[in-house]
């Protein structure tokens, strides 16, 4: 029996258009194959944007994994899959679709992290034992507004608000970012192609 995480993920993917479930498919076999290179059909994909965001911004907690970083027991064991356990022996991962997802958004786009989880050393460890520190040039992880979160990142990338695009799983953050100017979605059941698409289209209309 499929587990909820997986169910979720195939119910995200039945959600998409045909032109772009053929292009997660497509990305997701070469990935698979260890293929790190852009695919002819990311500049179709990305095409039916008119507009695009120049930085892509990601909460943490259950927007990128299904937890509170607050909530885990430490010290955390990395295992050799890109998992973890605390020392509850609970399992720690990212969500189904979040790895590819990451690795084709930082091929395009500038990425960031903005958190304000209190324990500011495990949520970098997390980062590092996922495999996916790499993936964020810029991050702003420490207990604050998201709207101090952004604005900071807007400082340090030199960008406008506008240009921004911002994920999480709080409505009331989404509520805060948009009134700084930064567009922002939000997220259900962790971040998914049909989420990351519904952010893009959003953007490329306003």
């Amino acid at each position: 029996m499929l587990n909820v995480s997986l169910q979720l993920s195939l119910l995200n993917l039945l959600n998409l258009s045909f032109n772009n479930l053929l292009f997660v498919v497509a990305l997701m076999a070469s990935q698979r194959k260890g293929s790190s290179e852009s695919t002819p059909s990311d500049s179709e994909f990305l095409k039916q944007f008119h507009r695009l965001p120049k930085l892509v911004v990601f909460d943490l907690d259950f927007t990128l994994w299904p937890f509170h970083v607050d909530k885990l027991k430490p010290p955390l064991k990395p295992l050799k899959d890109g998992n973890s356990v605390d020392s509850g022996m609970n399992h720690i991962s990212l969500y189904p679709e979040v790895k590819v997802i990451l690795q084709f958004m930082s091929e395009h786009f500038l990425l960031a992290v903005a958190s304000r989880v209190e324990d500011i050393t495990m949520a970098y460890q997390l980062l590092s034992f996922c495999q996916i520190s790499s993936y964020f040039p810029l991050k702003e992880i420490y207990p604050t507004s998201k709207s101090i979160h952004l604005k900071r990142l807007q400082a340090r990338s030199g960008l406008h608000a506008h240009e921004m695009l911002f994920f999480d799983d709080d409505k009331r953050n989404i509520r805060d970012s948009k009134k700084i100017g930064v567009q922002a979605v939000q997220v259900f059941n962790g971040l998914s192609w049909h989420i990351v698409i519904e952010g893009l289209s959003m953007f490329s209309q306003s």
